[in-house]
């Protein structure tokens, strides 16, 4: 498998998915500075022009969400399920993740990081609020969640704990608080001692999931 893509969460939650199935990939790390993500070579891949993308046996694949379940379902269903009711419970934390609670975590990443230390502009602080004020809504349902389960949808890690580690690793990387979530720190901590995060960051080009270093 090719992976075309340049670091962000939706990269991520690809390069988890595959270490832990210990599928074999080659990444290929795209400048998007340089609008290289906007390629005619790429757009073969994407016709959007977006990221990441992949290629398994000559044939493209886009939507990193969608590229997470490919590789569990082509891996016996792996970190998925094999009834419609199990898949449903994983693809509804999936999509809470990247509707709802990620899209909320991500204006935190975009706002102090990538708009200030990639495009040199200012952080809009009323937008970080609003985004903290959604997510105070929000992340006692993922905290309720892991009261009574190792993973977010029982004992076993599944799609929807890889999506979802991806969002919160942006925690690590801007103002974004979790302290008030002991059953998240503790399940993310988890995840993030697992062999599967390390070798992904190992074989980043950098040894960085993102551009930067963590706060």
């Amino acid at each position: 498998m090719n992976i075309y893509s340049f670091p962000s969460v939706n990269l991520t939650k690809i390069l988890l998915t595959a270490q832990e199935l210990n599928v074999h990939y080659e990444l290929h790390i795209m400048h998007a500075i340089e609008g290289e993500h906007k390629s005619k070579k790429h757009l073969t891949r994407h016709p959007l022009g977006m990221v990441p993308t992949v290629e398994i046996d000559g044939e493209f694949y886009y939507e990193s969400n969608t590229i997470c379940r490919l590789l569990a379902e082509r891996n016996k269903n792996k970190l998925y399920a094999h009834t419609p009711e199990k898949k449903a419970r994983i693809n509804q934390w999936m999509d809470l993740m990247a509707h709802h609670i990620g899209r909320n975590m991500q204006v935190f990443f975009f706002e102090e990081r990538i708009k200030v230390d990639i495009f040199g502009g200012k952080t809009n602080w009323s937008l970080v609020e609003e985004a903290g004020k959604e997510l105070s809504q929000q992340l006692p349902i993922m905290e309720a969640a892991l009261d009574n389960n190792v993973f977010l949808t029982g004992e076993d890690i599944t799609l929807a704990d890889i999506v979802a580690f991806s969002y919160c690793h942006i925690h690590e990387y801007t103002d974004l608080d979790l302290t008030d979530y002991p059953g998240i720190l503790s399940w993310y901590k988890t995840i993030k001692s697992r062999p599967a995060f390390k070798r992904a960051v190992a074989h980043t080009v950098n040894g960085n999931l993102f551009h930067f270093e963590p706060n």
